[in-house]
């Protein structure tokens, strides 16, 4: 991995632990992962909660630096701390390593199976990280200008309204809902 590469993972490193600084911060890296072959110094850190009611949180670090223009770092919130959901993470990682497959905000993953043990969600999409905002969101120029996305679990009904309506759409239901998305089997929205 070239010099630069390693100072911009260093730097988002530090954003991720600045960010939920207070919270224990621990490396959670898939070692399995093919995406290692094709994204050197990728990694997943396991963020526990410190409060009653928060959710542990899975976020990749690595995975904006084989691209131009900032890339994209993606992190997902879960009810319990599991290993599954760094290979989660560093299959999401993987697909977004080919440019023909690049995520953004709005793009839907079929996971193929329920994204967590007990949930019937099998898809996740691609939002904004509205739980934290743009201090989160948006890396220092040092850590390359990455923006963090949130892979959030939804149902395949509410999949083909994000795909056939619009993101707009799902979002303002998610809202009228008040959706504990903590709940790692909630009811679909549509």
């Amino acid at each position: 991995m070239a010099t630069g590469e390693d100072a911009r993972i260093r730097a988002l490193e530090k954003h991720v632990r600045e960010f939920w600084q207070g919270h224990a911060v621990e490396d959670a890296t898939w070692a399995e992962a093919p995406l290692l072959d094709r994204v050197p110094g990728f990694a997943t850190y396991r963020v526990a909660p410190r409060d009653e009611g928060e959710g542990w949180v899975y976020v990749t670090v690595g995975s904006s630096v084989h691209e131009t223009g900032g890339g994209t770092e993606f992190f997902l919130m879960a009810p319990d701390e599991d290993p599954a959901h760094s290979e989660t993470l560093a299959v999401v990682g993987h697909l977004h390593s080919f440019e023909e497959y690049r995520l953004g905000v709005g793009s839907v993953i079929d996971v193929g199976c329920p994204w967590a043990e007990g949930s019937r969600m099998d898809h996740l999409l691609v939002s904004p990280p509205y739980p934290y905002g743009p201090a989160l969101e948006h890396a220092p120029e040092e850590a390359g200008n990455a923006r963090f996305l949130w892979l959030l679990p939804i149902h395949r009904s509410e999949a083909a309204l994000v795909t056939g309506d619009s993101l707009a759409a799902f979002e303002e239901l998610l809202e009228a809902e008040g959706v504990n998305v903590l709940d790692a089997d909630r009811a679909p929205l549509v």
